[in-house]
This record gives structure tokens, C-alpha cells and sequence, in this order.
């Protein structure tokens, strides 16, 4: 076996395992929210949407807040010396979890210290998260508020996560299938070609 063929096997393993954790958090996140909301939040359509969107809009907001948010360039993620160039060990250290200097800019822009993109970006997510709370507020009393409070700042965490985990490990695995993608591409245009041919006939 070449060595290129040994090495492809070992990047193809550490893509797979990288993408499992992604999918093992997925599992992880919707069991603790199961677990902590409560009986009645199924009736609640609300609740579950102000959740996702509160995550997805911090998420987002801690993206644009990062550090290298240039590398996400095509041009940067195929260059020779991309930046995504790192093995599984120093991606996960990297990138699993929201970057220092994002919730450095972040906490930033809420105090005004930014420009106005990340100031307005800050206090979206803020608003987003009041949002969400209020809703739990509004609709459970007693003990099943608390369980609905800690249900949204669950889901909205878990979403948060996984959509700069995603976001990165997209970036990530193109950069190490860069020759894989371009050949895909260049199939699905055939084919696309193809069968505007064969509809024309």
C-alpha cells in the first residue's frame, strides 16, 4: 500500500470521526433538552422555534465575530498554505468549542467597543435569548418555568456550538478534499449538461 493511499485512509478516518462527534453532539444536545423541558413543551411550537433561532442567530453572530473569518475564502480554504491545512488534534483544539478572541469581540461589540456590523450583530443574539426567556416566562409557572428556562439556554447552547462546529468542519474537510470536490463538481456539471441535452431532444 502507498503511502499516498495510507495517507488518504488516515485523513478519510479522521473526517469520519470528526463528523460522528458532530452527530453524537447532535444526540446529546436533543436528550438533555428532552430531559430538562417540560411534559407540555411539545404543545409550545414557539418555545422550540425561539430556542433555534436564538442559537442559530449566536452562532452566526460568533462567527462573524472570529478572529479568521477570512479563511472561510474559497481561495483561502484551497490555497497551497490554507489555513485548514491541521490534522483532527489540532482542529478539535482550535475549533470545537467558540474561539477566545470571538467572545472577546463579542463581549466587545455589547460594550461598544467594535464596529457597528459586530455592535448590532452582539445585540441581535441578546435579543434573540431575552426572546426566548420571555417565552418560557410567559407560558410555564412554577417549577416547569425553571425546566423551561434551562430547556431554551440548553438547546440554544447545543445549536450554538454545533453551527460553529459545522461551519468549521465544513471549511475543514474541503480544504483536505479539495481534489475530490472539484472532480464532483465537474461530474454533477456533466450531468447537468447531459440532461439538458437529453430534454431538449
Amino acid at each position: 500500500m502507498s503511502e499516498t493511499t495510507i495517507a488518504f485512509a488516515l485523513d478519510a478516518a479522521a473526517m469520519l470521526l470528526a463528523l460522528l462527534i458532530a452527530l453524537g453532539a447532535m444526540r446529546l444536545g436533543a436528550a438533555q433538552f428532552n430531559l430538562l423541558a417540560p411534559a407540555d413543551a411539545e404543545a409550545v411550537p414557539i418555545f422550540h422555534v425561539s430556542a433555534l433561532m436564538a442559537g442559530l442567530i449566536c452562532g452566526a453572530v460568533l462567527l462573524i465575530c472570529s478572529p479568521n473569518l477570512d479563511a472561510f475564502a474559497p481561495r483561502r480554504i484551497f490555497a497551497e498554505d490554507s489555513p485548514w491545512a491541521i490534522d483532527l488534534k489540532e482542529f478539535l483544539t482550535s475549533y470545537a468549542l467558540p474561539q477566545a478572541a470571538a467572545l472577546r469581540t463579542f463581549w466587545g461589540g455589547l460594550r461598544g467597543e467594535s464596529g457597528a456590523p459586530v455592535i448590532m450583530a452582539a445585540w441581535t443574539a441578546v435579543a434573540s435569548i431575552l426572546f426566548g426567556c420571555f417565552a418560557a416566562l410567559r407560558f410555564w409557572r412554577g417549577w416547569s418555568r425553571v425546566r423551561a428556562l434551562l430547556a431554551f439556554f440548553s438547546l440554544a447552547g447545543w445549536i450554538t456550538l454545533l453551527l460553529g462546529y459545522g461551519v468549521h468542519l465544513a471549511a475543514w474537510v474541503a480544504a483536505h478534499l479539495s481534489f475530490w470536490i472539484f472532480l464532483l463538481l465537474l461530474v454533477a456539471l456533466q450531468r447537468w449538461r447531459h440532461g439538458r441535452r437529453s430534454a431538449a431532444h
